[in-house]
This record gives structure tokens, C-alpha cells and sequence, in this order.
């Protein structure tokens, strides 16, 4: 077997194995997604999410650059003719695929949960400062405007 063909093997296994972890990241996401509160659980899902988004730009680009050496181009296209002419691929390609196209609906899926809650707390945020008749309750860093209620406002009676 061609050395170049084994190590797309590798970097393919190894991909596909990636993939699948940070398949799992999402799941959980989603499942901290469904329970209220759970923030220091969603906070460490996006750490270990960026983490394996940065592996697998890394295993990505070595994928392309072993698909280069073979003469084909690149994603998909380029793994469609790999697995036609090289067998010992086609399940890795088609595993990868699937994989990729599970953990983009996932993390799809997930973006348009953390929208509506953005969307609902600046409703939420909104509606207080009308009730307390302040613009700016926070600063754009999220920290309380020193700033009173009316303090811009001067009245005169009389």
C-alpha cells in the first residue's frame, strides 16, 4: 500500500475519532442546554468545544495536504474520489461524512437554543429598564452603570 494512502488512513481515523468526541461535547451542551442554570456546564462545554475545533482544523489540514500528495482535490470531493480508488478508505470517508454532518446539525441545533435564551434575557433586560426608566442598567462590559435613574434629568417646580 502507498505510504501517502496509509497515512490518509491514519489522519482519517483519527479524525473520524475527534469527530465523534466533540459529538459528544455537543450532546452534553444540549443536555445543559435543557437544564436551567446549568452555566458552569455550558461554560465548559465551549472550552472542550474550541479545543477540539482547533484538533480538527489541525487533523483537517493535514487530511487536505495528504489528498494534495494523491493529486485530489479537496473535502469532500477529494474523499469521494479517495475512497473510489483506494477501497481500504470508503468506511472512513463515509463515517467522517456522516459524522461531520451529525455534529454540524447538533451544533446547529444547539446555536438556535443559546439564540432564544439571548433573545429572551434581552427582552427580560429590556423590559426592566423601562420599568425602572434607565437605559443603562450595565455598561457594555455587563457592569452596573454608576448612573442613577433620572440623575440626567433635572426638574425645576415651581
Amino acid at each position: 500500500m502507498n505510504n501517502v494512502v496509509l497515512q490518509l488512513e491514519q489522519c482519517l481515523e483519527q479524525e473520524v475519532d475527534l469527530v465523534q468526541s466533540f459529538i459528544s461535547v455537543l450532546e452534553e451542551e444540549a443536555q445543559a442546554l435543557t437544564e436551567a442554570g446549568d452555566t458552569d456546564a455550558l461554560g465548559e462545554s465551549t472550552v472542550a468545544k474550541n479545543r477540539y475545533a482547533d484538533q480538527l482544523a489541525l487533523v483537517a489540514d493535514e487530511r487536505q495536504a495528504l489528498l494534495a500528495q494523491l493529486g485530489y482535490p479537496g473535502d469532500k470531493p477529494g474523499l469521494d474520489a479517495a475512497a473510489l480508488n483506494h477501497p481500504q478508505l470508503r468506511d472512513l470517508c463515509k463515517a467522517l461524512l456522516e459524522k461531520a454532518d451529525t455534529a454540524s446539525q447538533l451544533n446547529a441545533s444547539n446555536g438556535i437554543v443559546i439564540n432564544t435564551f439571548l433573545a429572551h434575557n434581552q427582552q427580560a433586560l429590556d423590559m426592566v429598564r423601562g420599568l425602572v426608566g434607565a437605559s443603562n442598567l450595565y455598561d457594555a462590559s455587563g457592569r452596573k452603570n454608576s448612573a442613577q435613574p433620572g440623575s440626567g434629568k433635572k426638574f425645576k417646580a415651581g
